[in-house]
């Protein structure tokens, strides 16, 4: 069996797969060139809005996951039998069938156990998720922000004459 053919890919070609391998949305569209300053001011101030959403939801999901990871720690913690459960199995061990019973109560805690930490892990793992995708999603509007700004100082626009514009009755 021969090796498959290796096929080479310009530096260019594989920065034109870059958004669609990430999945991204791109930074830089087509009609940018075309944006007149007052546009690229408000596409500017409407992305700064969204950071900050995108912002408050990755402080959110992260929040989330310091709560669930210390959820976790409690029921790592409370897993474990003290004195009294040693005591106990003591005494139902001098009743006949009482370690039977013991036994399956003890089953009974450690899958109620296991299934609440099984819970927290879920929870977790979709705070993670959750915390990722607002901080890539952050990412590609700043990204896009700073496109347009340099854009906005490429084209010599200035803010005051956009502002002032802005201002102006139509």
């Amino acid at each position: 069996m021969q090796p498959a053919p290796f096929t080479r890919l310009s530096l260019y070609g594989l920065l034109a797969l870059a958004p669609v391998v990430g999945g991204a949305q791109s930074v830089r569209k087509l009609g940018d060139g075309e944006l007149s300053c007052a546009q690229i001011y408000a596409e500017s101030q409407a992305l700064e809005q969204a950071s900050e959403a995108q912002r408050a939801d990755a402080l959110q999901a992260q929040r989330a996951m310091t709560d669930i990871q210390n959820q976790m720690v409690q029921q790592a913690s409370g897993a474990r039998g003290g004195m009294g459960s040693a005591i106990g199995g003591g005494l139902l061990g001098l009743i006949p069938g009482g370690a039977q019973v013991q036994g399956y109560a003890m089953q009974a805690a450690a899958e109620a156990r296991r299934a609440d930490m099984q819970d927290s892990v879920d929870k977790m793992m979709q705070a993670t998720t959750r915390q990722m995708n607002a901080e890539q999603a952050l990412e590609r509007t700043q990204a896009r922000s700073e496109h347009l700004a340099d854009l906005f100082l490429k084209k010599d626009c200035k803010l005051s004459q956009v502002k002032a514009g802005a201002d102006r009755p139509q």
